[in-house]
């Protein structure tokens, strides 16, 4: 969708009377959709006897409560910052045949921010190669430990996608856009002591937010937008949000089930501490060219092979048999049966 800008004549009638009258944030973008997904859920416990099926609605029920519960935690914090921001919660935008899935992007005078949200279990550790770990403790004993794909990483792989797709728009051209990691969880202790400088300046708490938005409005900019600009740039934003499919209804909740799991699934007899695992930025690598080749192969588009979603929880998992595979979100029996021998065969490469 191509951002129109008004003409001539009027784009200097805009400036001529745009003001800055806002004081105080609005929302523009509310994640209704995740609402809707929990009442679709309910309706369909209505409709099933199968215990099976009862068992797997709820929990995709608690998975999206529980991603609701941080998000909300954060829009909470936006909500009353007394900054003028414009607020668009749950943001997909789908561009070159990827898909930036979003869970906050703020709109200020100065620059977009984009935010990722995480509602971890355990305490998280960044080791001095910029490594993520999450562990989990039995007292002041290390009971469990797992690494897990970086989230920074993560939310600088949205911004690449949503900064070519406004740009190649028209949306914008010297605006800044920024990216944040904030980790909602109170009991969770992040410890970045050893992690560089930008690791570190890209991780907030969720009460850290609305300083950070601060200190960087202190900044200087190439941009300084005004009510109008900022209302006409947030509705072009909403609008080339995409909706819900049914492909795409667990992609918010994957993530925190798997985190979830692992520490409840810890008991007091059964404690194995397990090896920690790098980021893979090679496999990474040596999975979207096997990708691209098979969709190349296919005439197909790179996303209909696997998505970004399914890459990354096969760096998560690392399977490495066909059983193992059956676990990653988003590969069914036929993808699997397909190319699932070529996947195993990379992931047992890179190990």
């Amino acid at each position: 969708m191509e951002f129109k800008q008004v003409g001539f004549l009027k784009r200097m009638a805009n400036a001529l009377t745009d003001k800055e009258n806002l004081k105080t944030p609005i929302l523009v973008k509310e994640s209704t959709e995740s609402v809707q997904l929990i009442e679709k859920y309910k309706r369909e416990l209505e409709h099933t006897q199968d215990v099976n099926i009862q068992k797997n609605l709820h929990e995709k029920i608690k998975l999206i409560e529980l991603g609701l519960k941080g998000e909300n935690s954060v829009l909470f914090e936006l909500q009353n910052s007394f900054l003028p921001l414009h607020i668009l919660h749950d943001v997909r935008v789908f561009h070159n045949d990827l898909k930036a899935q979003i869970d906050f992007v703020v709109l200020t005078r100065k620059f977009l921010l984009i935010i990722e949200v995480k509602n971890y279990f355990g305490n998280i550790l960044v080791n001095e190669k910029d490594e993520f770990i999450r562990q989990a403790y039995k007292g002041n004993k290390l009971a469990f430990q797992e690494g897990f794909y970086s989230p920074v990483r993560q939310v600088e792989r949205q911004v690449e996608i949503f900064e070519s797709y406004m740009k190649d728009m028209g949306a914008v051209n010297r605006t800044p856009i920024k990216s944040v990691v904030v980790f909602t969880n109170n009991r969770t202790v992040i410890n970045t002591k050893k992690a560089s400088k930008h690791v570190k300046d890209k991780i907030l708490r969720v009460d850290g937010l609305v300083e950070f938005i601060k200190r960087e409005l202190k900044k200087p900019s190439p941009v300084h937008f005004m009510d109008n600009r900022m209302g006409e740039m947030s509705e072009y934003i909403k609008a080339s949000h995409l909706k819900y499919t049914n492909s795409d209804e667990e992609m918010d909740t994957v993530e925190i089930k798997l985190l979830e799991e692992t520490i409840n699934n810890q008991s007091e007899s059964n404690v194995t501490v397990t090896p920690v695992k790098p980021n893979h930025t090679e496999l990474e690598e040596a999975l979207k060219k096997f990708r691209m080749k098979l969709a190349t192969e296919k005439n197909m588009k790179a996303f209909h092979i696997f998505t970004n979603k399914t890459l990354d929880d096969l760096l998560l998992k690392q399977p490495r048999s066909l059983d193992e595979l059956k676990t990653v979100t988003g590969l069914g029996e036929m993808k699997i049966n397909s190319f699932g021998a070529g996947i195993i065969e990379i992931i047992q490469d890179h190990q």
